[in-house]
């Protein structure tokens, strides 16, 4: 390459940095020192040419004043002002909104074409016209407007934007006077869901479907009787001309399995049959519902009822009602009886903000006040909830787990076990004429055994076996025995014997994935496709946080002895490290173009491609990194190699590239010329964009300063850039010092 390149490692871009904020302290530095900034954990003060300069960390670092480097912040630099994943609308934006990641809150935008929800908390597209984004405000404050989604509802302009607002309990908003009116012509019925109306013709009836009424129309040969409430059979009630039933007569309930219709009086009454009973409708009368005809609910649901105190719950396929502990009330927000602080009877102190409560329904769940009212959240994978300390503990006890994964139990149901799953009991059911045999754990050919007259199975017979591709079933002394096919072969179900398996048919794992055992010294690792016992070496044992095995100090028989906070290779990841945190080693990653040193014990630039493959740019390969050079006709921009990449940079401000200092500098200093004009007139402010005169910089050379006008102990000043005037800030904290012509601290400004 024809142009000359050289070594910078931020020297080179100060005058850059200088011609805009200043110089940030007037005391002499060494190039390279770097000092605290008080204000802001995110940034440091670097010397730069003798004075000190800020600088600011990547995103997600902090500057660690002893290790005077930005590392990790892992809570040190500013502990997180928000739990993770809540949304809530953006007050200046009414397209966006503010979603708290890791701990802070950070502003996001909806789709083009959307708005964001203030009720349902999500982006919806904006056909109403709710949010006209367009630089202007879509309408006034105080002014209001019909909702078209909810007739109880309407729209109420604030700060510029569009908020969705509710009329109180039984009233609507009347589109006429633009005011919420008295529902008295039940213009906008919000109805219970389920809850029935008759209507004028008989063979149909309303019914409340998400809080509005909806007309059905009832089967050919019934009719709405609203003494019933349910569909029944017509014997001519529908046009008045009934013939009345016949005492004792039974009907089917059409909208109750386990209830019936008695003729009594002639007039068709509801009836219940009997707890676990259902209606048979051949032999019209109530038989045990031990085939679930009657199931209703899925087991362990609930729903609230009137009483504040109680609640109903889904057991054995119908719901049950139950009461809270005393002191403690149903709250349906999170399906749980928690503290009662007044909530029940509506007169309710609020809960503290930010006040946490065990979830007595979850032991890896907590209840926490947000806004007055208890949330249910829920601990990190692999932590409970401990009371005593209210906060979430990494569960190396197995205090939340119930059992051991993959684990099997029979139920009374022979066609269906439990199996566990992440750490509970899960109800499956085998494939139908299957049953669950408890002697091999598994769902086998049912030959009558479900039912008790099994017909038991021929010696030497082979069955496959439905839980594993490389084992079958083997009849002998009458049952079904599991078996397996030698290592790398798989159950042939046409042939009934086992094969090579050269197509992967018994593949059941990704490779490289891992999984641990009941020995902490072992582990399982994914090898071909199927799961193989490993031994950890000596002194070391598998931590499943980390998925590696680490060094054993204590951990593996239950008495950890790690230093909070102390860090330790990770031999399964050259780019990471362990830490120690709550007595347990956990995996941590290394930031971008660093590894993990085990020497130093710390994580440092991979300058030599220990961990991070070299690749990089051809003309940046061979090259110290930060170096740059000139690009052809373009006197404004200049190339730099970072990390093996090559970048483009444009010099700020109207100002060139100077091949001579390598640096950016006045155009009048640098010989080049790339055939466009100099800039000059009112748009040759920086960028190219429009500045005003104020007189102050007229025949001034570039890069004269003044303060600002009425700008005495201000932070507030201003550059000269073609006869221009342009307004600049010192950094928080610093005041400009019209004696130096310099940002400085505030005990050196004379005011």
């Amino acid at each position: 390459m024809a142009q000359s390149r050289s070594t910078h490692y931020g020297v080179a871009l100060c005058l850059m940095v200088s011609l805009c904020v200043g110089s940030l302290n007037a005391a002499c530095c060494k190039d390279g020192e770097t000092k605290v900034d008080e204000d802001d954990c995110t940034k440091y003060l670097a010397c730069c040419h003798g004075e000190f300069v800020s600088k600011s960390c990547e995103s997600g670092n902090y500057w660690n004043s002893v290790w005077e480097r930005c590392v990790e912040d892992n809570g040190e630099c500013k502990p997180p002002t928000c739990e993770d994943g809540e949304i809530e609308a953006n007050p200046d934006d009414c397209a966006g909104y503010l979603e708290c990641v890791n701990g802070i809150v950070v502003i996001l935008t909806c789709p083009e074409g959307d708005y964001f929800n203030v009720t349902q908390k999500k982006c919806l597209p904006d056909t109403c016209g709710v949010c006209q984004c367009n630089g202007t405000p879509p309408c006034k404050d105080g002014e209001l407007e019909e909702d078209p989604t909810d007739c109880a509802g309407y729209l109420s302009c604030l700060n510029g934007n569009w908020v969705s607002k509710q009329c109180p309990e039984g009233a609507y908003f009347n589109t006429v006077f633009n005011a919420c009116f008295v529902d008295t012509d039940g213009i906008c019925v919000n109805c219970t869901e389920g809850a029935t109306e008759p209507v004028d013709d008989c063979t149909q009836y309303k019914i409340c479907t998400d809080g509005k009424f909806v007309t059905k129309t009832c089967l050919s040969g019934y009719y709405w009787n609203k003494n019933v409430s349910a569909c029944v059979k017509d014997n001519g009630e529908c046009n008045g001309n009934g013939t009345s039933c016949t005492e004792g007569e039974l009907e089917v309930d059409p909208t109750d399995c386990a209830g019936y219709l008695s003729c009594l009086n002639g007039k068709w009454v509801g009836k219940q049959c009997p707890e676990g009973a259902y209606f048979n409708t051949v032999f019209n009368a109530c038989f045990v519902d031990t085939d679930g005809i009657c199931v209703n609910c899925t087991e362990g649901a609930t729903e609230p009822v009137d009483d504040c105190t109680q609640y109903k719950i889904c057991t054995d396929g119908k719901f049950v009602t139950k009461t809270c502990l005393s002191g403690y009330y149903w709250n349906k927000n999170v399906s749980a009886c928690v503290k009662d602080n007044g909530e029940c009877n509506g007169n309710g102190t609020s809960c503290t903000e930010g006040e946490l409560e065990v979830d007595p329904t979850d032991c890896a769940g907590y209840l926490s006040c947000l806004n007055g009212k208890w949330v249910g959240k829920q601990c990190p994978e692999g932590a409970y909830f401990n009371t005593v300390f209210n906060a979430c503990f990494v569960d190396t006890d197995g205090i939340c787990v119930n059992c051991t994964e993959g684990s099997t139990e029979p139920v009374d149901d022979c066609t269906q076990y439990k199996i566990c799953t992440d750490g509970k009991f899960v109800i499956k059911t085998c494939l139908s004429g299957y049953y669950w045999n408890k002697n091999v754990s598994a769902c086998v050919k049912d030959n009558g055994e479900c039912n008790g007259n099994g017909t038991s199975c021929t010696e030497g017979e082979l069955e496959v076996d439905p839980t594993d591709c490389a084992g079958y079933l083997s009849c002998l002394n009458g049952k079904w025995v599991g078996k397996q096919c030698p290592e790398g072969a798989y159950f042939n179900t046409v042939f009934n014997a086992c094969f090579v398996d050269t197509d992967g048919i018994c593949v059941n794992c990704t490779e490289g994935a891992t999984e641990p055992v009941d020995d902490c010294t072992q582990y399982k690792i994914c090898t071909d496709g199927k799961f193989v016992t490993k031994t950890c070496l000596s002194g070391y044992y598998w931590n499943k946080n980390a998925s590696a095995c680490v060094k054993d100090n204590g951990e593996c028989n239950g008495n950890s002895t790690c230093t909070e906070n102390e860090v330790e290779e990770n031999p399964s990841d050259c780019a990471g490290y362990l830490q120690c945190i709550n007595g347990a080693y956990v995996a941590r990653k290394c930031s971008a173009t660093h590894f993990f040193n085990a020497t130093l014990k710390e994580c440092v630039v991979d300058k030599d491609n220990v961990c991070i493959p070299k690749t990089c740019d051809p003309d940046c390969c061979d090259v110290p990194n930060n170096s740059i050079w000139s690009v052809q006709n373009n006197c404004s921009a200049f190339f730099q190699c970072v990390d093996g990449n090559k970048y483009e940079q444009r010099c700020s401000n109207n100002l060139q590239y100077n091949n001579k200092t390598e640096q950016c500098d006045y155009p009048e200093n640098v010989d080049c010329d790339d055939g466009s004009a100099p800039p000059s007139g009112p748009t040759a402010g920086p960028s190219g964009t429009y500045c005003e005169s104020h007189g102050q910089c007229v025949g001034e050379k570039d890069g004269t300063l003044f303060p600002a006008v009425n700008g005495t102990c201000s932070s507030k000043y201003v550059i000269c850039q073609c006869e221009c005037e342009v307004a600049l800030s010192c950094s928080s904290g610093l005041l400009y010092n019209t004696e130096l012509k310099t940002c400085d601290w505030p005990y050196n400004v004379k005011c």
